[in-house]
């Protein structure tokens, strides 16, 4: 490939040959240089070539998080191979499902992983430990030349419902994916970046620590979320940039020894995942840390927009304009354009958006069209030209005839003191075809009174809006990275007894 920088995760090896002792990677309190990285991507490049791996193939990789993981990506991208990163908390059947829809050449595997795998897994292929110490010094085999269209990387949706699909990002995706990043977000080389939520997630691995190592800067490598670890990292590296679901930022406010001083290292955070409620926005903006509300999905790379900084404060609703090198449209049900302020699907169109989905022909026509990547996703741009999110199209409740929302059912419920966490589904109902549900998870001390909620928000929301149903969870089933599982809470909602 003629183009300099163009294949997935080359500009890490060039960092390594010119800062190769500026810190990379730190993972719990030991730090790897640029130097190292790049050394350690050029041996587990050799490590797979001599287990039989070549352009093409697959390698599937299932770990917690741990810079290995990072290495394996980047040296499966050396020989051309093909990355395909797996959540370590899969269940047997979905990783299953996975082995033989990707039919990988070998697999590498963390700690964790390798003892979920310790008994018999059908169609399981070599297994290579991803903590093996490093080989001998010595000059690597060469770099494969990949083409631009060649896949780089599988990214398995979440699979909130259904069978998950698996993503294609080829290097060309990838490559501008991150400059469309790196034009919409301000990483810089002296930042501190923490990674904690998962690295088979696209968010984490292909907007902030990927680009942060391509910027020459520090990431700070988490195994996983914990508030109370993750403040604690904040203070003592001097965080500056991170992603967050909005679950994960609530639950670091109520982590023992918060302090707003404690993150005052931090210039942004990011979010996304899930619709950020405004008083969250608010108090962190309180602080002096803006939380950029982003919009993505791993079929576009994942990076779509992001909010300008210092609209956080006035601007709660929106997650900002498209990246400089997206495009993205509104449509109706009938692909026609929508004026700013209506409602409708996103479509998106960019260099970044992937060519499709692994193995799904049928998915890939109906998802990847001709007038671009249509998302599912129900939005509007407003006057500014920035994307507001209203919700999922699947996910709309027609409740007597009147469609509900859900994300503005939930952005009232959570303006209520009393509550934490809320979801809001529809559940089938034979008079008014289904009926607004919501779940409360009630904030630490708080003893919510339904009737009290219904009455706060009943003054303000339409009356076809204000749930019928009311229940008490102590927790919200989600994904690994944080968001919400709907098909499983409106399952456990259906299935039980009411009288």
């Amino acid at each position: 490939m003629d183009a300099w920088g163009l294949r997935y995760g080359e500009l890490v090896e060039r960092r390594a040959e010119r800062q190769p002792h500026r810190p990379a990677i730190v993972h719990e309190g030991h730090t790897l240089t640029y130097g190292d990285v790049g050394t350690r991507i050029g041996w587990f490049a050799d490590v797979l070539r001599a287990r039989g791996v070549s352009r093409g193939d697959r390698v599937l990789c299932v770990s917690e998080n741990r810079p290995e993981l990072l290495v394996a990506a980047y040296a499966c991208s050396r020989i051309g191979a093909v990355f395909v990163p797996v959540n370590v908390a899969s269940p047997v059947p979905e990783l299953e499902f996975v082995l033989a829809d990707a039919t990988p050449v070998v697999v590498c595997a963390g700690a964790e992983a390798r003892q979920v795998w310790s008994g018999d897994v059908p169609g399981l292929p070599p297994v290579v430990d991803l903590a093996a110490a490093p080989g001998p010094a010595g000059a690597p085999g060469e770099a494969v030349d990949v083409g631009p269209d060649d896949a780089a990387v599988i990214c398995y949706t979440s699979g909130t419902t259904g069978r998950p699909k698996g993503v294609v990002l080829t290097h060309r995706a990838l490559h501008w994916n991150s400059l469309n990043t790196l034009l919409g977000l301000d990483i810089v080389s002296g930042d501190v970046a923490l990674v904690n939520t998962p690295l088979f997630h696209t968010a984490a691995l292909n907007t902030l620590a990927t680009n942060t190592l391509y910027k020459g800067a520090t990431v700070v490598l988490q195994r996983g979320f914990d508030a109370g670890e993750c403040l604690e990292a904040i203070e003592t590296y001097g965080v500056t940039i991170m992603f967050a679901v909005p679950t994960m930022l609530a639950l670091v406010e109520q982590a023992p020894g918060f302090d707003g001083e404690r993150v005052r290292s931090l210039r942004w955070v990011l979010s996304g995942g899930a619709p950020l409620a405004p008083e969250a926005a608010a108090r962190w903006q309180g602080r002096g840390v803006p939380v950029i509300a982003s919009f993505g999905l791993s079929e576009a790379g994942p990076s779509v927009t992001f909010r300008r900084p210092d609209d956080v404060a006035g601007k709660a609703a929106s997650s900002g304009p498209p990246a400089p090198l997206t495009g993205v449209r509104v449509v109706d049900r009938d692909g026609a354009q929508l004026p700013d302020g209506e409602v409708g699907e996103i479509v998106v169109t960019g260099p970044h958006v992937a060519p499709g989905y692994w193995n799904r022909p049928g998915a890939t026509r109906e998802t990847f069209r001709a007038d671009g990547l249509h998302t599912g996703d129900r939005g509007y741009v407003d006057p500014d030209g920035d994307l507001v999110i209203v919700g999922r199209l699947k996910d709309t409740i027609i409740t007597g005839g009147e469609n509900v929302d859900p994300v503005e059912v939930e952005q009232a419920v959570l303006a209520h003191p009393a509550v934490a966490e809320a979801v809001v589904v529809g559940v089938p109902d034979p008079v008014w075809g289904e009926r607004v549900a919501v779940v409360l998870v009630p904030a630490a001390g708080a003893v919510p009174d339904i009737e009290e909620i219904r009455g706060f928000l009943s003054e303000r929301l339409a009356k076809y809006k204000v749930p019928r149903l009311f229940e008490l969870w102590p927790g919200i089933p989600k994904t690994p990275v944080g968001k919400i599982r709907r098909a499983d809470v409106r399952i456990r909602l259906t299935g039980a007894d009411r009288a």
